[in-house]
């Protein structure tokens, strides 16, 4: 490791898992001190406590106001300051627009842009004191592309790509950059949890009702040219140079990472 993110303080939500546990782990071997928030406060402190000293937990449910203010106050309490969020926290999203109640349109609205939003709102007076800093928004590529049966997903992923852009531009003046990472297919806990809810449908074509999650993921591999889907350490790797000062001309971005699938 290179120590590209020696000094900063960093929150990451969705850190008890997946791309964010990924995350958190790269920011503390690269130099920062982290704040893992999940909503299963169990996995953030499993994944402070692999990390160790350069690392705290809280459990944050990322819809509610009260939390996310908790987790920014007591990550600068304990860092002296912030630099840095990626939010990143997420849940599945499977369904077709006139197939969705309104309870699930707004479960994964709160949460997938909402909770975006909240995740970064009680920082900013931070970063402002601070002379600047990142904030990292997860979108997907599903926020830039058609992709069958997400209707309330993508719907929240293009709104976060709204976000960051609308972000960069009023904040820019106070040195916080505002940047969105949409990633294709990561076979994390949470898409395959939209692969088992959305049963045949693949993201090529209609596969078996009865293929397993499994078969419904390897068929997925043909829509990236790179001939692979990608690793949490892929996303991971983009937000950290995103977070770091490495990207520091980089705002109001919308960053694809899809193996070619966008384009394929």
């Amino acid at each position: 490791m290179t120590g590209r993110l020696t000094g900063k303080r960093t929150i990451v939500t969705g850190a008890g898992s997946g791309i964010g546990k990924a995350a958190a782990q790269l920011f503390a071997a690269e130099g920062a001190r982290v704040m893992c928030a999940d909503i299963n406060g169990d996995a953030a402190a499993a994944t402070a406590a692999d990390i160790g000293d350069a690392a705290i937990s809280l459990r944050v449910d990322v819809t509610q106001p009260d939390d996310c203010q908790a987790m920014t106050e007591q990550s600068v309490a304990a860092f002296g300051g912030l630099d840095a969020v990626y939010s990143n926290a997420g849940v599945d999203g499977p369904g077709r627009a006139g197939d969705l109640s309104l309870e699930e349109w707004n479960r994964v609205i709160g949460v997938n842009l909402t909770g975006k939003w909240l995740s970064v709102k009680y920082a900013i007076p931070h970063l402002i004191e601070a002379g600047g800093g990142s904030l990292v928004l997860q979108a997907s590529v599903g926020g830039v592309i058609g992709v069958p049966g997400i209707a309330a997903y993508a719907a929240a992923k293009s709104g976060v790509i709204g976000l960051a852009r609308q972000m960069a531009v009023d904040y820019g003046p106070d040195k916080i950059r505002v940047n969105a990472i949409c990633p294709g297919t990561v076979p994390t806990p949470l898409v395959r949890a939209t692969y088992e809810k959305r049963g045949g449908f693949s993201a090529t074509a209609a596969v078996s009702a009865d293929a397993t999650v499994d078969e419904m993921i390897e068929a997925a591999v043909i829509r990236h040219p790179i001939g692979r889907l990608g690793t949490t350490d892929d996303i991971a790797q983009l937000a950290l140079h995103l977070a770091s000062d490495e990207s520091s001309w980089t705002t109001g971005t919308a960053i694809v990472i899809d193996g070619g699938m966008s384009v394929a």
